[in-house]
């Protein structure tokens, strides 16, 4: 086991994307087992905190006090059996698909952050651009082996409801607690999921390093499709955007079956033309759309339909761009992920500090949240970015206000949680709660909510002592 004392090798792990400061530790712990993981928090006393690869939003992995323990070490990947993966909780997202990439088997969760590692994926129940047909993280994993903060370790797997009893090996069990709450029905990552008849795989998964250790991880793996039917469609309007999406999504998979719907308003557009000179000037919205193709001789079939659909529908074909191969998939993939990697540069070169909501509502409130955005965000001058997963609800609202603009920047933030949660969405769909959005929190589940998440929490961690300070 490395142990680290020394301020200047304990200050890497005092920083993340969210750019939190003020964090402090007394020592990083690098275990190089999971055995060595549980003697030493079987002898550990102080709050403990999980150390990923530092790719989280939300300040999740930088503590006030106590000590950091990074399983940076427990990076070993392998097949287990057909369709299945062990890693261990290091690995990252990258190191994952450069492992496939000469195999037959995906792994469809695609956050934008591929530098992430797995485990802190399972900590945030992280998604991307294709959750919108693939679903989140949670939709993956089939097995962990986990190792609560007093050290006790169980192998825990896939079909386990929380009905039952979890046992560890040293003989000690818990059993669920009685409560009522339920977690929202949409894209969610906010707090702990709880649904009845859920397995307690389901609870461990999005906590946010507060209820459990990853230190080993098996996932479940998808055949690889032969290739992806992609483009990217530009709007004169983005009310014509809109409005395709209930189109789309009438289909129900047949034909017209995409894994990503991802928007692009007018102010990300503009910003994007910097990398992307050829975005049509009068454009006003964007989508990008991708369908994946088990065999490569359905590939024209499903290009046809998407072109006799949007035909039908009046999209600019001639205006829009279609992929030809492997290099322009990827192009479109940087498109995508180039807004945020912008937005962050602008910032930094303008001493500028965003607020970025995450939040998504249900289907049935789609087209009252986007014109509800606009109505919001058009007034009094504030500059704004808005792009993201429109399939599921679930936009990134980036506001950049001015010096002068940062408390009107936080007054429209809040107006817009307050909507979202009026409308019984979420205020976390991808990123997680951490330290960040705990008055968000706080008010999508009321105190009834916090009591009977603070009950879960007490089953295992009653002294308080894992990821304090995240969720709660």
């Amino acid at each position: 086991m490395i142990r680290k004392t020394k301020p200047e090798f304990i200050a890497p792990y005092l920083r993340d994307a969210s750019n939190f400061s003020g964090g402090n530790a007394e020592e990083v712990i690098i275990p190089e087992s999971s055995d060595e993981l549980v003697v030493f928090l079987k002898n550990e006393t102080r709050p403990v905190t999980i150390a990923g690869a530092g790719t989280g939003l939300t300040a999740s992995r930088i503590p006030s006090e106590g000590v950091i323990v990074s399983l940076e070490r427990l990076n070993k990947i392998a097949y287990e059996e057909e369709g299945r993966i062990q890693v261990g909780p290091a690995v990252t997202l990258n190191e994952l698909q450069a492992f496939l990439v000469s195999t037959n088997w995906f792994y469809p969760p695609n956050p934008t952050e591929t530098w992430a590692s797995l485990g802190g994926t399972l900590a945030t129940n992280a998604s991307g651009s294709r959750s919108y047909k693939y679903g989140v993280t949670r939709n993956y994993v089939e097995e962990v082996e986990l190792v609560l903060v007093d050290g006790r370790k169980t192998i825990l797997k896939r079909g386990l409801k929380i009905n039952e009893l979890l046992k560890f090996e040293d003989g000690s069990q818990i059993s669920f607690p009685e409560i009522s709450y339920q977690s929202p029905e949409c894209k969610n990552a906010a707090g702990y999921f709880v649904h009845h008849e859920m397995d307690w795989l389901d609870l461990f998964i999005g906590s946010d390093g507060t209820l459990g250790v990853f230190t080993n991880i098996v996932l479940r793996l998808l055949p690889c499709p032969e290739d992806f039917v992609s483009g990217v469609l530009f709007f004169e309007d983005e009310h014509s955007c809109w409005e395709l999406i209930p189109k789309i999504k009438s289909f129900k998979g047949q034909k017209i079956a995409p894994c990503s719907l991802e928007y692009f308003d007018h102010n990300a557009l503009e910003k994007l033309k910097s990398k992307h000179q050829n975005i049509p000037h009068h454009s006003r919205a964007a989508l990008f759309f991708e369908q994946d193709v088990a065999q490569l001789n359905d590939y024209d079939l499903v290009m046809e339909d998407w072109y006799v659909f949007l035909n039908e529908e009046n999209i600019m074909l001639d205006d829009s761009w279609f992929a030809q191969g492997a290099k322009d998939i990827q192009k479109f993939h940087d498109f995508r992920h180039d807004i945020p990697i912008i937005i962050n540069e602008e910032n930094s070169r303008a001493g500028r500090v965003k607020l970025g909501t995450d939040m998504a509502v249900p289907d049935c409130h789609f087209m009252a949240m986007m014109k509800f955005y606009q109505k919001t965000l058009g007034k009094n001058g504030l500059d704004y970015v808005m792009f993201g997963h429109l399939g599921d609800n679930h936009l990134h609202i980036n506001l950049l206000p001015n010096t002068s603009q940062r408390e009107y920047a936080q007054q429209v933030y809040d107006l817009i949680a307050d909507q979202i949660l009026k409308w019984q969405g979420t205020v976390s769909a991808e990123h997680g709660i951490g330290k960040l959005k705990k008055k968000y929190f706080a008010k999508m589940v009321g105190p009834e909510g916090l009591s009977d998440l603070k009950k879960i929490k007490d089953c295992l961690d009653p002294d308080n002592r894992l990821g304090a300070g995240n969720i709660l």
